[in-house]
């Protein structure tokens, strides 16, 4: 995707509550079955809803629920829960949660830096979704959600950003207050802000309310192209100032990837990361290797997802 060597993906996700029922905190049990039920009878009949794949926390075990948290097609707060179901497109880009922290929380993503893509993704899936259910919506307000920061238009937009030379130079902590002047939030996907796992940062938006799409994306879009060049900028001057050691780190990391018979899962995430800043920066080459091969590496070793390419447990 464009920008790729610096952004893996683009987001949009917008949270949306059905009129009639208490918001997902004050959900009891029962009624938390009755909304699930309606929304999946609802849609599963109708296009494109109708040819993605359905899913049932009734049916699920932990490790189903912790593959699917691993490769961000449910959210954290959503595996946490007893009562959920969901829809999922067969290439997981367009999801759909039910009885998340809001009662539907539609997601859509796009590769690189496309926010455009991803926000008529989810745009096009909300109409569909608003088409056959009533929203909770106030004329002055915009879409009701349990939190109050949600209320408005309801989007969060966010980009996956692969940060190694920034990360590396102690730069985040001092870009967490300045994109924060802008109404936006810099943090790591995983593992602490100090050095995110796999150096794998989100960049999104934190107001919603009285701004429109349109201006949300804007923001997101001139803070994270500040943030590209900074990134390309650090990676440039490592790798013209001090070659031998960049090839030597990178090279490093692709022997030890290549010949140890075990490594943890933080160690193998910053050798990832530091073959797809090698990739991205020329000082590597593979025939059909790219930084997405990269990424999907860095998701497929996380441990629910080895247990099911394995088939047995580990």
């Amino acid at each position: 995707g464009n920008n790729g060597d610096v952004v893996i993906s683009s987001r949009v996700r917008l949270a949306r509550n059905i009129k009639g029922y208490n918001f997902s905190y004050k959900l009891e049990d029962d009624d938390a079955k009755k909304l699930v039920k309606e929304v999946q009878n609802s849609l599963k009949n109708v296009a494109p809803v109708s040819e993605f794949n359905s899913y049932n926390f009734d049916y699920l075990d932990a490790y189903q629920k912790m593959g699917m948290k691993e490769r961000h097609v449910i959210s954290s707060y959503l595996e946490k829960q007893d009562i959920a179901a969901g829809f999922v497109a067969p290439d997981e880009d367009i999801s759909i949660m039910i009885n998340e922290e809001d009662h539907i929380r539609i997601q859509a993503f796009a590769s690189g830096m496309n926010m455009d893509k991803a926000y008529t993704l989810a745009d096009k899936l909300d109409d569909v979704v608003g088409g056959v259910l009533q929203y909770s919506y106030d004329p002055k307000f915009g879409y009701l959600t349990t939190l109050p920061s949600n209320a408005g238009t309801g989007m969060r937009a966010s980009y996956m950003l692969h940060l190694p030379a920034l990360a590396g130079n102690d730069k985040i902590s001092g870009l967490i207050p300045e994109v924060g002047r802008f109404g936006l939030v810099l943090k790591a996907l995983e593992g602490d802000n100090n050095r995110a796992l796999g150096d794998i940062y989100q960049l999104t938006n934190l107001v919603t309310l009285g701004k429109s799409e349109k201006e949300i994306i804007d923001n997101l879009d001139n803070i994270a192209e500040q943030i590209i060049a900074q990134e390309r900028n650090l990676r440039n001057q490592y790798v013209t100032k001090r070659k031998m050691t960049a090839l030597d780190m990178v090279y490093r990391s692709y022997g030890v990837l290549k010949y140890a018979r075990k490594v943890t899962l933080s160690d193998g995430e910053l050798l990832l990361s530091q073959i797809r800043f090698g990739l991205a920066s020329g000082l590597i080459k593979a025939d059909g290797v790219d930084e997405s091969c990269i990424y999907q590496l860095m998701i497929g070793i996380h441990p629910a997802n080895l247990l099911m390419i394995s088939n047995k447990d580990m």
